[in-house]
């Protein structure tokens, strides 16, 4: 008897213990290599409550009134106020949720440097290989860290980049992969590999 209680301890333990692993590590609920949130100039993009001069930086604080306004030049510029709370990073950017712009990036002057950036899980999209994804009249292209366009946003979809190519797709649509719309997929078109300078590499085959 003690040793069937031993074992059946075990089981249990064995059993909660995998659950707590598939719980961080977020294979509870598998989701699909090329979801990704919607881009940002599409009606169930992130928005906020409020005046569209609103911003979002911090989940707990909420949205911020009066946070971003247009200079003469027609750049966004962050008030001094909230520049100060923001958490920069090595290169001296800072995600931004706008109430009218979607999400931008800002740096420590307060210049939104990049606007335009799609979503991903719930929050900006980041860099990769220098580059994040932009998104201009439903196009997809890449910008850098500067805000300049390096890949001309000429595709209906695109995934980030890793270790010096991205697919990017032409000729499709998002559609939703789960009940809520949290997350959305390319579906249809047809994918080609890019490098950093934007010139096609490789055209992906379809798979059977």
């Amino acid at each position: 008897m003690p040793a069937r209680r031993s074992l059946r301890t075990l089981f249990i333990i064995v059993i909660l213990f995998t659950g707590v692993v598939q719980s961080a590590t977020g294979r509870g609920r598998r989701i699909p290599p090329q979801a990704l949130a919607t881009p940002a100039n599409q009606s169930d993009f992130p928005t906020l409550d409020g005046p569209t001069t609103s911003c979002l930086f911090d989940f707990e604080r909420g949205a911020i009134p009066d946070c971003i306004h247009q200079a003469a030049d027609g750049k966004f510029l962050i008030s001094h106020a909230v520049l100060k709370l923001l958490q920069f990073d090595s290169y001296g950017l800072a995600p931004v949720l706008s109430a009218k712009e979607g999400f931008m990036y800002v740096n420590r002057t307060g210049r939104a440097v990049i606007i335009g950036v799609p979503g991903m899980d719930n929050w900006a999209d980041s860099f990769h290989d220098g580059l994040v994804r932009v998104v201009r009249n439903k196009k997809y292209g890449f910008a850098n860290r500067k805000g300049q366009i390096v890949v001309p946003t000429s595709y209906d979809g695109a995934m980030n980049f890793e270790e010096g190519t991205a697919k990017v797709r032409s000729g499709c649509e998002s559609k939703c992969v789960d009940h809520d719309c949290e997350y959305h997929v390319f579906a249809g078109g047809e994918w080609f590999q890019i490098n950093t300078k934007g010139f096609v590499v490789a055209r992906i085959k379809p798979e059977n």
